[in-house]
This record gives structure tokens, C-alpha cells and sequence, in this order.
């Protein structure tokens, strides 16, 4: 119990941190100022810095467009990398069932099927790129 109001403290302590201590790093950051006037005659109020405008370019995430650039985009940036991300993570959740079965053999069906599924879903993604891959290459010919 005594553990938990500490953990309960600290996090008191660290939410009145954030509210009070992190904005004076941020109100340091301020553009005005003053500066000794020559001679020492005392100080002059620096004025802040003019805003710069900046030129915003936001690039098209698609390397080009047509409709080859989209499937391409689409199947070898998005799709591929998640679920070839995903089937390892199922391959391994079914080597960890095959392990933790003990020999039951109501375990080892399940992992067998977890096994079976993630192979069917890796089989899936790579026909997904060998069907891109045609029609980008049937487009592009007709191109010609």
C-alpha cells in the first residue's frame, strides 16, 4: 500500500512539474530583449525578430502519377512491409503455442491452424506482389 502512494506522489509531483516548471523553458525561448545603450547610459529595449515565411512543399507520397506508380506504391510500401511484419509475428505466436502445448493435444491443433493460417496469409501477400508486378508490367507495355 505504502509502495502505490509513492508511485501516486511521483506522479503528482511530475504532473505539477509539467504544468509549472516546462512552460518557463518555452517563455525563455522569447525573441525580445534589452541591450546596454553605448556609452552606459543604460538599456534599450531590443526589438523581436521579424517572422520568417517559410515555403511549404508537401511531395506526393506516390513516386509518380499513374496508375504503375499507385499499385506499386500501394503493394511495396503499405502492404508488404505490414503484413510481412504481421505473418512473421503469427509464425512466431505458433512456434510459441507449438512450445507451450506440453503435448495436449487440443494445444497442438491450435497451433498447428495458427501455423497453417500464417503461411496461407504469407502465400496471399507474395501472389498481392506477383499480380502488381503483372499488371504493372502488362500497363507498361501497352504504354509502348
Amino acid at each position: 500500500m505504502k509502495n502505490k502512494k509513492n508511485i501516486l506522489s511521483l506522479f503528482i509531483l511530475g504532473i505539477i512539474m509539467m504544468v509549472f516548471v516546462v512552460p518557463l523553458f518555452s517563455f525563455a525561448q522569447g525573441g525580445g530583449g534589452v541591450t546596454p545603450k553605448p556609452g552606459g547610459g543604460g538599456t534599450t529595449p531590443t526589438p523581436a525578430p521579424a517572422p520568417v515565411s517559410q515555403k511549404i512543399i508537401i511531395e506526393n507520397p506516390f513516386k509518380e502519377n499513374t496508375i504503375e506508380g499507385l499499385i506499386n506504391t500501394i503493394v511495396n510500401d503499405i502492404l508488404l512491409p505490414i503484413g510481412g511484419v504481421v505473418a512473421v509475428l503469427m509464425i512466431m505466436w505458433a512456434g510459441f503455442l507449438y512450445v507451450t502445448a506440453k503435448g495436449d493435444p487440443g494445444q497442438i491443433k491450435k497451433a498447428h491452424d495458427a501455423l497453417l493460417w500464417a503461411v496461407i496469409g504469407a502465400a496471399i501477400l507474395l501472389g498481392a506482389w506477383v499480380i502488381s508486378q503483372a499488371i504493372t508490367t502488362t500497363i507498361s507495355q501497352l504504354k509502348k
